[in-house]
């Protein structure tokens, strides 16, 4: 988006863009941070003074969105003025990272809801209060309103908000139920999260878990995380020698020596679904969502043993 600045008299570039865009300051503010405003083809700062003339270029995807073709469409479940609950499909991001990506539920979001643009603290996820990893199914609530947005972060903040996933892992577990309590940090060699010995070192992370059904070598597993950690089911089940099938980046190094244990796959994507989701509406009522298996995770239980 390329804007001419037309005004005789010095104005902060801050406060024209909230004009101009119809976004809040804040929102603005991290736009400019994120590198994203050029005043003369030069980067410029929060309290830039601009004066007549000048030519403002914001490096703007939403313009780009509405020809964006999605490749995988989120299928909505329930929507009302305060909030809106889908069922993200596996590979679609969240939302787009330094790399800029177009096919997200947040290009998804503002093509459809385009007043979605002022809802949230950033406008890179207008209105996602939380996130699924890119390969995971299942649900998501998605804020449509300001006020419904500080409520349901509040609910994360304090862990009242419920969560429950499906997940197929490796091998056999020994208990019908437990708990991994282990802090969680990213590594700065990989990238990845990894669990660390230390509390002091890393985010504290819990993840409670059931068997639903054993076979020869994987587990079915019910699962509630207490903390949404990056990749917290992934890692923590990977510290514990049971990767999730079909999960690339978590491998246990059983399953990297011996390709026959990973030969089979659920069609490229990782066998994670969330399948419940249960919060407070504004007024204070509970809300609860239940989504059944993908028809692709179901058939690959009836392939396995």
């Amino acid at each position: 988006m390329k804007l001419i600045y037309d005004q005789n008299s010095k104005e902060r570039l801050d406060k024209y863009l909230q004009e101009k865009l119809d976004i809040t300051r804040s929102q603005i503010k991290k736009i400019i941070l994120a590198g994203k405003i050029s005043v003369n083809d030069k980067p410029s700062s929060v309290h830039h003074w601009l004066k007549s003339g000048d030519q403002i270029i914001f490096d703007d995807a939403q313009e780009k969105i509405t020809k964006v073709k999605f490749e995988h469409e989120p299928i909505i479940i329930d929507q009302n003025e305060e909030f809106l609950v889908i069922e993200k499909p596996s590979g679609m991001l969240a939302h787009p990272t330094d790399k800029g990506e177009k096919n997200t539920l947040a290009n998804w979001l503002l093509k459809k809801y385009p007043k979605i643009k002022k809802i949230g603290d950033d406008p890179r996820r207008p209105g996602i209060v939380h996130r699924l990893d890119k390969e995971v199914s299942g649900l998501m609530v998605v804020a449509l309103s300001q006020e419904s947005f500080e409520s349901l972060k509040k609910q994360f903040q304090k862990r009242t908000l419920k969560k429950r996933y499906i997940a197929l892992v490796h091998g056999a577990l020994l208990n019908s139920q437990g708990k991994i309590d282990q802090p969680l940090e990213r590594d700065k060699k990989t990238g990845l999260m990894k669990v660390q010995s230390n509390a002091n070192t890393g985010k504290s992370a819990l993840t409670i878990y059931a068997v639903i059904k054993k076979f020869i070598n994987f587990t079915l597993l019910k699962i509630e995380i207490k903390t949404g950690r990056m990749h917290q089911i992934r890692a923590h089940f990977y510290s514990i020698g049971h990767s999730v099938v079909g999960d690339n980046l978590y491998q246990t190094k059983d399953l990297r020596k011996n390709h026959h244990l990973t030969e089979k796959t659920v069609n490229k994507r990782i066998f994670l679904h969330a399948g419940l989701l249960k919060f407070k509406d504004l007024s204070g009522e509970w809300r609860k969502y239940e989504s059944p298996l993908p028809k692709e995770l179901k058939d690959f239980l009836l392939e396995i043993k």
